[in-house]
Protein backbone atom coordinates (compact mmCIF):
# COMPACT_ATOMS: atom_id res chain seq x y z
CA UNK A 1 0.00 0.00 0.00
CA UNK A 2 1.27 3.43 -1.07
CA UNK A 3 2.40 5.37 2.08
CA UNK A 4 0.33 8.62 2.97
CA UNK A 5 1.04 11.89 4.85
CA UNK A 6 0.45 11.59 8.26
CA UNK A 7 1.29 14.49 9.99
CA UNK A 8 3.28 17.75 10.67
CA UNK A 9 6.55 17.50 13.02
CA UNK A 10 8.96 19.58 14.79
CA UNK A 11 12.32 18.74 15.30
CA UNK A 12 15.03 20.81 17.72
CA UNK A 13 18.66 21.12 15.66
CA UNK A 14 21.42 22.99 16.70
CA UNK A 15 19.36 26.01 18.67
CA UNK A 16 16.51 26.34 15.77
CA UNK A 17 13.27 24.15 15.45
CA UNK A 18 13.07 22.26 12.20
CA UNK A 19 9.61 21.51 11.01
CA UNK A 20 8.79 18.77 8.57
CA UNK A 21 6.45 16.17 7.59
CA UNK A 22 5.64 12.61 8.13
CA UNK A 23 4.50 10.01 5.66
CA UNK A 24 4.07 6.71 6.11
CA UNK A 25 3.77 4.25 8.69
CA UNK A 26 6.61 4.07 11.55
CA UNK A 27 7.49 0.23 10.63
CA UNK A 28 8.69 1.43 6.92
CA UNK A 29 11.91 2.24 6.29
CA UNK A 30 13.41 5.05 7.62
CA UNK A 31 13.90 7.88 5.12
CA UNK A 32 14.75 11.75 5.55
CA UNK A 33 13.93 13.87 2.79
CA UNK A 34 16.19 17.04 1.63
CA UNK A 35 14.70 19.61 -0.23
CA UNK A 36 16.88 21.74 -2.44
CA UNK A 37 17.23 25.39 -2.29
CA UNK A 38 14.74 28.00 -1.36
CA UNK A 39 12.52 25.28 -1.55
CA UNK A 40 10.30 23.11 1.15
CA UNK A 41 9.14 19.89 2.45
CA UNK A 42 6.29 19.68 -0.06
CA UNK A 43 8.75 19.34 -2.91
CA UNK A 44 8.51 15.43 -2.52
CA UNK A 45 4.26 15.75 -2.15
CA UNK A 46 3.86 14.26 -6.12
CA UNK A 47 6.67 11.42 -5.50
CA UNK A 48 5.97 9.93 -2.29
CA UNK A 49 2.75 8.80 -2.78
CA UNK A 50 3.98 6.36 -5.37
CA UNK A 51 6.38 4.54 -2.40
CA UNK A 52 5.38 1.94 -0.61
CA UNK A 53 7.00 0.25 2.93
CA UNK A 54 8.72 3.73 3.65
CA UNK A 55 8.65 5.97 7.08
CA UNK A 56 9.82 9.34 5.74
CA UNK A 57 10.61 12.44 7.47
CA UNK A 58 10.53 15.14 5.13
CA UNK A 59 12.20 18.09 6.61
CA UNK A 60 12.07 22.03 5.86
CA UNK A 61 15.66 22.86 6.31
CA UNK A 62 17.02 25.62 8.21
CA UNK A 63 16.24 28.80 6.49
CA UNK A 64 13.12 27.49 4.71
CA UNK A 65 9.90 27.58 5.14
CA UNK A 66 8.27 27.10 8.35
CA UNK A 67 11.78 26.18 10.03
CA UNK A 68 13.57 28.88 11.79
CA UNK A 69 16.43 30.87 10.97
CA UNK A 70 20.10 30.45 12.16
CA UNK A 71 21.23 32.90 14.35
CA UNK A 72 22.64 36.22 13.53
CA UNK A 73 26.10 35.11 14.16
CA UNK A 74 25.81 31.78 11.94
CA UNK A 75 24.67 31.22 8.42
CA UNK A 76 24.12 28.31 5.80
CA UNK A 77 27.00 26.87 4.81
CA UNK A 78 26.58 23.50 3.31
CA UNK A 79 28.49 21.48 5.96
CA UNK A 80 26.08 22.67 9.00
CA UNK A 81 22.94 20.63 7.32
CA UNK A 82 24.49 17.75 8.03
CA UNK A 83 24.26 18.30 11.82
CA UNK A 84 20.47 18.88 11.49
CA UNK A 85 20.12 15.92 9.72
CA UNK A 86 21.50 13.43 12.62
CA UNK A 87 19.55 15.65 15.57
CA UNK A 88 16.28 14.79 13.26
CA UNK A 89 17.79 10.91 13.05
CA UNK A 90 18.33 11.34 16.73
CA UNK A 91 15.06 12.27 17.46
CA UNK A 92 13.23 9.55 15.50
CA UNK A 93 14.98 6.87 17.57
CA UNK A 94 16.81 5.77 13.99
CA UNK A 95 20.06 4.32 14.29
CA UNK A 96 20.41 3.51 10.23
CA UNK A 97 17.86 5.38 7.57
CA UNK A 98 18.47 6.20 3.93
CA UNK A 99 18.25 9.64 2.32
CA UNK A 100 16.09 11.01 -0.32
CA UNK A 101 17.83 14.36 -1.99
CA UNK A 102 17.24 16.73 -4.02
CA UNK A 103 19.38 19.82 -5.68
CA UNK A 104 20.94 21.21 -1.90
CA UNK A 105 19.63 18.54 -0.52
CA UNK A 106 21.18 15.52 -2.86
CA UNK A 107 24.57 17.29 -1.93
CA UNK A 108 23.91 17.34 1.88
CA UNK A 109 22.63 13.94 1.41
CA UNK A 110 26.06 13.00 -0.22
CA UNK A 111 27.94 14.64 2.32
CA UNK A 112 26.18 13.07 5.04
CA UNK A 113 26.34 9.30 3.45
CA UNK A 114 30.31 10.28 3.32
CA UNK A 115 30.95 11.99 6.72
CA UNK A 116 28.50 9.17 8.70
CA UNK A 117 28.81 6.08 6.43
CA UNK A 118 27.58 3.78 8.91
CA UNK A 119 24.15 5.51 9.47
CA UNK A 120 23.07 5.90 5.96
CA UNK A 121 21.22 2.66 4.21
CA UNK A 122 20.76 3.80 0.80
CA UNK A 123 20.92 7.57 -1.12
CA UNK A 124 19.24 9.09 -4.05
CA UNK A 125 20.19 12.26 -5.09
CA UNK A 126 18.19 13.91 -7.58
CA UNK A 127 19.77 16.60 -10.14
CA UNK A 128 22.70 17.27 -8.10
CA UNK A 129 25.65 15.21 -6.01
CA UNK A 130 28.95 17.37 -4.94
CA UNK A 131 29.37 20.85 -4.61
CA UNK A 132 31.58 22.64 -7.39
CA UNK A 133 35.10 21.85 -6.50
CA UNK A 134 37.11 25.71 -5.26
CA UNK A 135 40.73 26.25 -5.39
CA UNK A 136 42.56 26.76 -2.36
CA UNK A 137 44.02 29.63 -3.77
CA UNK A 138 40.64 31.05 -3.86
CA UNK A 139 39.83 30.94 -0.30
CA UNK A 140 40.53 34.75 0.82
CA UNK A 141 38.09 35.92 -2.25
CA UNK A 142 35.62 33.50 -1.34
CA UNK A 143 35.90 34.66 2.49
CA UNK A 144 35.66 38.34 1.45
CA UNK A 145 32.43 37.58 -0.80
CA UNK A 146 30.70 35.19 2.31
CA UNK A 147 31.29 38.07 4.67
CA UNK A 148 30.02 41.16 2.42
CA UNK A 149 27.06 38.87 1.03
CA UNK A 150 25.89 38.16 4.85
CA UNK A 151 25.45 41.67 5.97
CA UNK A 152 24.04 42.66 2.95
CA UNK A 153 21.25 40.56 2.88
CA UNK A 154 20.81 40.80 6.78
CA UNK A 155 19.09 44.02 5.71
CA UNK A 156 17.09 42.95 2.59
CA UNK A 157 13.99 42.26 2.67
CA UNK A 158 11.68 39.39 0.67
CA UNK A 159 9.60 40.43 -2.48
CA UNK A 160 6.42 41.38 -1.54
CA UNK A 161 3.31 40.31 -3.77
CA UNK A 162 -0.20 41.92 -4.26
CA UNK A 163 -1.65 38.20 -4.25
CA UNK A 164 -0.52 34.64 -3.69
CA UNK A 165 -1.00 33.75 -7.39
CA UNK A 166 1.60 36.74 -7.89
CA UNK A 167 4.14 34.56 -5.82
CA UNK A 168 3.79 31.78 -7.75
CA UNK A 169 4.26 33.07 -11.13
CA UNK A 170 7.54 34.61 -10.01
CA UNK A 171 8.45 31.25 -8.81
CA UNK A 172 7.52 29.74 -12.08
CA UNK A 173 9.43 32.21 -13.71
CA UNK A 174 12.36 32.30 -11.68
CA UNK A 175 15.66 31.04 -11.91
CA UNK A 176 15.05 27.79 -12.16
CA UNK A 177 11.97 27.75 -13.90
CA UNK A 178 8.78 25.72 -12.52
CA UNK A 179 5.49 24.13 -13.91
CA UNK A 180 2.58 26.30 -12.32
CA UNK A 181 1.27 23.02 -10.53
CA UNK A 182 4.67 22.55 -9.27
CA UNK A 183 5.62 25.81 -8.05
CA UNK A 184 1.85 26.46 -6.10
CA UNK A 185 2.23 23.22 -4.18
CA UNK A 186 5.81 24.78 -3.45
CA UNK A 187 3.84 27.88 -2.16
CA UNK A 188 1.25 26.58 -0.32
CA UNK A 189 3.67 25.55 2.44
CA UNK A 190 6.65 28.81 1.69
CA UNK A 191 4.17 31.49 0.73
CA UNK A 192 3.17 33.97 3.58
CA UNK A 193 0.60 37.00 3.57
CA UNK A 194 1.67 39.88 5.67
CA UNK A 195 -0.33 43.08 5.74
CA UNK A 196 -2.03 41.89 2.37
CA UNK A 197 1.40 40.91 0.78
CA UNK A 198 2.69 37.79 0.39
CA UNK A 199 6.11 36.70 0.15
CA UNK A 200 8.24 33.78 -0.19
CA UNK A 201 9.02 32.36 3.69
CA UNK A 202 13.11 31.75 3.69
CA UNK A 203 15.93 33.43 5.11
CA UNK A 204 17.63 36.49 2.64
CA UNK A 205 20.68 35.19 4.03
CA UNK A 206 20.45 31.74 2.42
CA UNK A 207 21.15 33.63 -0.97
CA UNK A 208 24.88 34.91 0.73
CA UNK A 209 27.96 33.33 -0.36
CA UNK A 210 29.72 30.27 1.37
CA UNK A 211 32.13 31.27 3.63
CA UNK A 212 34.34 28.37 2.03
CA UNK A 213 33.81 26.01 -0.17
CA UNK A 214 35.28 22.44 -0.54
CA UNK A 215 38.39 21.69 -2.95
CA UNK A 216 38.56 18.93 -4.90
CA UNK A 217 40.31 16.68 -2.32
CA UNK A 218 38.02 17.88 -0.23
CA UNK A 219 34.82 16.11 -2.58
CA UNK A 220 36.86 13.21 -2.40
CA UNK A 221 37.56 13.01 0.64
CA UNK A 222 33.23 12.73 1.76
CA UNK A 223 32.46 10.45 -1.76
CA UNK A 224 35.69 7.95 -1.74
CA UNK A 225 34.07 7.22 1.46
CA UNK A 226 30.04 6.02 0.52
CA UNK A 227 29.71 3.12 1.32
CA UNK A 228 25.97 2.67 0.82
CA UNK A 229 23.70 1.66 -2.55
CA UNK A 230 23.18 5.03 -4.30
CA UNK A 231 21.64 6.60 -7.45
CA UNK A 232 22.02 9.95 -9.42
CA UNK A 233 18.83 10.32 -11.17
CA UNK A 234 19.84 13.45 -13.98
CA UNK A 235 17.35 14.77 -15.17
CA UNK A 236 17.61 15.74 -19.00
CA UNK A 237 16.64 19.33 -18.91
CA UNK A 238 18.14 20.17 -15.81
CA UNK A 239 21.09 21.68 -13.84
CA UNK A 240 23.23 19.08 -14.81
CA UNK A 241 23.10 18.88 -18.46
CA UNK A 242 25.65 17.17 -20.46
CA UNK A 243 28.00 14.30 -18.80
CA UNK A 244 28.56 13.74 -15.50
CA UNK A 245 31.84 14.37 -14.27
CA UNK A 246 34.31 11.38 -13.86
CA UNK A 247 35.67 12.17 -10.83
CA UNK A 248 32.45 10.85 -9.07
CA UNK A 249 32.52 7.64 -10.91
CA UNK A 250 36.14 7.49 -9.98
CA UNK A 251 35.47 8.16 -6.43
CA UNK A 252 31.81 5.97 -5.80
CA UNK A 253 32.23 3.54 -8.76
CA UNK A 254 29.33 1.47 -7.04
CA UNK A 255 27.20 4.70 -8.22
CA UNK A 256 24.38 4.06 -10.34
CA UNK A 257 23.83 6.80 -12.94
CA UNK A 258 20.21 7.33 -14.58
CA UNK A 259 19.37 10.01 -17.16
CA UNK A 260 15.33 10.76 -17.17
CA UNK A 261 13.14 13.26 -19.21
CA UNK A 262 12.55 16.33 -17.50
CA UNK A 263 13.43 19.67 -15.87
CA UNK A 264 15.47 20.06 -12.71
CA UNK A 265 11.94 19.82 -10.21
CA UNK A 266 11.33 16.34 -12.15
CA UNK A 267 10.08 14.48 -9.02
CA UNK A 268 7.73 17.34 -8.44
CA UNK A 269 6.61 17.64 -11.61
CA UNK A 270 5.53 14.86 -14.85
CA UNK A 271 7.89 12.42 -14.30
CA UNK A 272 7.27 12.34 -10.16
CA UNK A 273 6.09 8.55 -10.31
CA UNK A 274 9.24 7.25 -12.81
CA UNK A 275 11.83 8.89 -10.02
CA UNK A 276 9.30 7.52 -6.92
CA UNK A 277 9.81 3.96 -8.70
CA UNK A 278 13.79 4.09 -9.58
CA UNK A 279 13.43 5.03 -5.26
CA UNK A 280 11.71 1.80 -4.75
CA UNK A 281 13.73 -0.33 -6.51
CA UNK A 282 17.06 0.77 -4.87
CA UNK A 283 15.74 1.51 -1.01
CA UNK A 284 13.36 -1.53 -1.52
CA UNK A 285 14.20 -4.07 -4.35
Amino acid sequence: MSIKFVKERLFKANGIQLAAKEWGDPSGMPVIALHGWLDNANSFDQMLPYLTDMHVIAIDMAGHSQSGDRSEDSGYDIWQDIGDVLAVSEQMNWDRFALLGHSRGAIVSALVAGTFPKLVSHCILIDSYFPIPNKPANAAGQLAKAITDRKRFQTIKPSAFNSFDDAVKARVNGFVPLQKQAATILAERGVVEVDGKFSWRNDQRLKSSSMLTFTKEQCESFFTAIKCPIMLIQAESGLLQGPIQPQLKEWVPHIEVLSMAGSHHLHLEDQAQQVAEKTQQLFIG
